[in-house]
């Protein structure tokens, strides 16, 4: 769902933009996982390892099949570490999309003067602290400013749209 609302909001930014169709950024791969299916393979591949471990436990020359249950299992932990690092880092700073032509970011009124930042149409940021209607703007995992939170798009707040559902 948060894939498709993010080409949503990109697309829309585009048409905002005046864009063409071949203009707009081709669609993500065929083998990607949402969220869900990757805990699930995650989550498949330690138990994996584990049957597979404890089946070598019950044969004499197990040694192949225990090696395999061995790395199946790392496998699963490492995924699971890293999607556990996504959630962490999507719940403390969520991903939005600029929506309007030029976003200016800038400090905070209590901060000193500097020059602005601007983001266009479609750029993909992150959010952090929220001050009234400004919001901390994290470009590569640094925050890069202030700007006003009419302009930008928060991927996960937006409608879900399945293409099993008839909703728009």
């Amino acid at each position: 769902d948060i894939r498709m609302n993010l080409a949503a909001a990109l697309a829309a930014a585009a048409e905002a933009l005046g864009s063409s169709e071949r203009d707009r950024p081709s669609p993500h791969s065929a083998f990607a996982l949402s969220a869900p299916e990757a805990w699930w393979l995650s989550a498949a591949l330690i138990a994996f390892g584990a049957i597979a471990g404890v089946a070598a436990a019950f044969r004499p020359s197990g040694r192949a099949l225990a090696r395999v249950g061995m790395i199946a299992t790392a496998c699963g932990v490492l995924l699971w570490g890293g999607l556990l690092l996504r959630a962490r880092e999507e719940a403390w700073h969520p991903q939005a999309v600029v929506v309007v032509p030029l976003l200016s970011v800038g400090p905070a009124p209590d901060e000193r003067p500097r020059p602005p930042y601007l983001l266009g149409a479609g750029e993909q940021v992150r959010l952090g602290r929220i001050r009234g209607d400004l919001v901390e703007i994290r470009v590569g995992g640094n925050a890069v400013g202030w700007a006003q939170r009419s302009g930008l798009w928060r991927v996960t707040d937006a409608a879900r749209y399945t293409s099993k559902s008839t909703s728009q």
